[in-house]
Formats: C-alpha cells, structure tokens, sequence
C-alpha cells in the first residue's frame, strides 16, 4: 500500500467531515442556511448522542459520519487481502444492475444498490457493520420478549491462558474444546437448571496485546448471553447462591481448560459472571447485544482488535506487524461463526434464520427512495479518487443535484485502463 494512496483515502475522511460539518454550499434543491443548522425535516431522525450516566444529552450522532470511514478501512483491507470476496465488495456491478443510490426515509442515511457484497463480517468494515446492526436487532428482539415473560438476560465471560507465541489457531481450537468439555459437564449443568437457563447466545471475539507492557499475544475470549428464569438476581455476588455459582462455573471451566492444554487460568480473570446492568456497564457503557455482534469492530480500551490494525495501518503504512497480524486473523476466521445460538432459542422467539450475505445485501428499509444513477463511467471515476463514502455524504446532506456536481468535479479521474 503506497502511501500516496493512504494520503489520497486520509483527505476523503477530512472532506467528509467538512461535508457533515456543515461547511460550504449546498447545490441541492432548497440548499440554504437551514440545512446545514439541521432545521430540514431530513435530519430529524439524526440520533442524540447521551450521557449513559447522567442523561445528558451531548449532541446528535450524524448517521453518515461513520460510513465514509468504513469504505476507507474497506479500502485498507482490500490492499492487504487482495484475493479476497472483499476486493469487489460494493465496487463491481451485481450482474448487468444499474448502480443507484437510495435514501431512507427512516434513518436519513443512503446507501447504494446494484453492487456486489461480500458479506464478510470478520474483515469488510462496510458489511461487518450493517450485519452486527441487524444481528443486533435480533438479539434485542430475543432479549425483550424473554424479559416480558418474565424472565432476565446475564452475561457470561470465559478466558482462557494466553501467551506471545501462541499459535491463533491452535488456541481457539484448544478453547474450543475446553467450551464444549465445559457445556457438557454435569455440575455445570445442574448451576444452569438453578439459574433456570433456557437458552444462550454465544459470541467469539479476539483481542491482541502487542502495544502493552506485557505482551500476551492473542486473547481470544466468549461473551454469552445465558436466557436465565424470573427471579435470578445476580447483583449480590458475594452471597448465596451467587457466589457457589461462580466458585462451581470458575472450578469446571478451569479444569476444562487444563484438560484441553490450556493451563489453569485465574479466578479474576478466567470466568465471570454478571448480572445484565452490571454487563452493561462492563463493556464500556455499549448495551449487551452490542458487545455480542460488534466486539472486533470497536477501538479496544485494553489491547487492540483486529479493525483495530486497519486503523493503524491507516495511519502508518510502514506498520508491517499490525497488517501481518490481521492477516493472520482474517486466515485463522474464515469461515467462522461470529454468534452461535443455542438450538430452538430463535425458534422460541420467532427470530427468523439469514445468513451473513444475505443481511449484508438487504436494503436499510422498505421505504427508501431512489435519489439517482450513477453511470459506469462516473462509478470507475469514484472509485478512482476512493470517493464512495462522500458520494453517499453528499447525497444524503444536499440531495442529488449536490452528487450530480460532485461528480461533474472528479470527471476524467479514471485511469484509462480502468475496468
């Protein structure tokens, strides 16, 4: 990756924020001052950004602000894994479609259709964030309906001993093993039929600690949401039966992981097991189906995650180890299941079965309009100047006319090769 090119993607975030900023001109219909203050009926859905603990509103969350720089990461990754479905992925016409832009009506956001997706939620930034807003709308979904039948949702941590020169791999297979010793074990099972688990959700997520004093290599982990029976509190955890509950899970899942080559791991760190308000409060203020769908897309507090290496590669090319690592991530998750529900959960909560492609390829919603088409000959200079994100920006700020501008600008930018 040149750093001509990092530079060139660096820009389109500042011009980005520029556009979302409210600076410049609109050239769309009823472009004027109004607009840009956030007056226009369009940007009423815009979400208010508030304080978790006090309930202050601080401001409100532009929908568009993240997406440009997630067709910038994409870009990033396309570099680094340039044989993989990514590298089309909402650059290539699906078939002979027209290439057209939407809006929501709902959301305020565009969005294109007639592209390729590749449906990747472990490597693509675009389409890892529109399946964990979706899977997320399923777990919220199952969460409410168990809630209003009285039951209650906890949360679930298991870790497992790591170090520098573990093998990623050997690893998750290893804490594979151990989950599956540790499900089926018998005390376990009696703790779940006193807590009255019904079900669980699963999520795997990885985190790597090159940049901390003590570098422990890859720290692969579980988060599980356990489906638990009315009445289960699991606030008092120095009482009973709280804390037998713990002591018996920590004792089993640290004797499953001996058992699969893991070595003992700690009680401070190898299990926990916290009630949902607490949970919340454990994953940085994120809600519980959030730190279930979109664990390896955040900016870690401890350690980094594997986008986590996108944005260090974006910020220096020359950061071989942080595009090596994810490298090996992308090869070692191929293929794996980001969430794992246990069998008849959706079923009971009548959460329908959609694979990742197909979430990645729905639309943002069934009431979105179509604001305009973009040409094949415009589409290769948008991709030439890495402008996919500001497109989508400026259609969703000023309108069509706005876009019709933009690429009235960056005409000609295309290499005369280009496909």
């Amino acid at each position: 990756m040149t750093k001509t090119l990092l530079t060139s993607r660096k820009s389109g975030i500042a011009a980005e924020a520029a556009t979302c900023g409210g600076g410049g001109t609109s050239t769309g219909h009823g472009g004027d001052s109004a607009a840009f203050l956030g007056t226009d009926a369009k940007y009423r859905n815009r979400a208010q950004k508030v304080d978790p603990d006090t309930g202050e509103i601080l401001g409100f969350i532009d929908p568009m602000a993240g997406r440009i720089k997630r067709f910038i990461f994409q870009s990033v990754t396309r570099k680094l894994l340039p044989m993989s479905r990514t590298n089309n992925c909402l650059r290539v016409r699906q078939g002979g479609k027209q290439i057209q832009v939407h809006k929501s009506i709902e959301h305020g956001t565009t969005s294109y259709t007639g592209l390729q997706t590749c449906g990747s939620v472990w490597i693509c930034p675009v389409c890892a964030a529109k399946i964990a807003e979706r899977r997320r709308a399923e777990i919220i979904a199952a969460m409410t309906a168990h809630k209003a039948a009285g039951g209650c949702v906890n949360m679930l941590t298991l870790t497992s001993p790591h170090q520098r020169g573990d093998d990623l791999r050997e690893l998750l297979a290893m804490q594979s093993t151990a989950l599956h010793s540790f499900w089926n074990d018998r005390q376990v099972k009696t703790v779940f039929e006193a807590m009255g688990v019904i079900g669980q959700i699963r999520a795997l997520e990885v985190t790597h600690g090159r940049k901390s004093e003590k570098n422990n290599g890859w720290h692969p982990h579980y988060h599980v949401l356990l489906f638990c029976g009315a009445g289960v509190d699991l606030s008092n955890q120095d009482g009973p039966p709280m804390l037998e509950w713990i002591i018996t899970l920590y004792e089993r899942w640290a004797a499953c992981c001996v058992k699969a080559g893991l070595g003992r791991p700690s009680l401070a760190h190898g299990l926990k097991l916290d009630d949902g308000s607490h949970a919340a409060q454990y994953v940085s203020k994120w809600g519980l189906e959030d730190e279930m769908t979109k664990g390896h897309t955040k900016k870690a507090i401890h350690g980094e995650t594997p986008f986590d290496f996108l944005r260090a590669v974006l910020e220096d090319p020359e950061d071989k180890q942080a595009a090596a690592l994810f490298m090996h991530f992308a090869e070692v998750f191929k293929g794996k299941r980001q969430l794992h529900w246990s069998r008849g959960l959706k079923a009971r909560y009548a959460i329908g079965e959609k694979n990742d492609e197909e979430l990645a390829q729905e639309k943002e919603d069934d009431f979105a309009v179509w604001l305009g088409t973009i040409t094949i000959e415009q589409w290769r200079d948008v991709l030439a100047v890495e402008g996919r994100g500001l497109v989508l920006s400026i259609a969703a700020r000023s309108g069509w006319p706005a876009v019709v501008a933009y690429l009235e600008s960056i005409r000609g930018k295309a290499l005369p090769a280009a496909g």
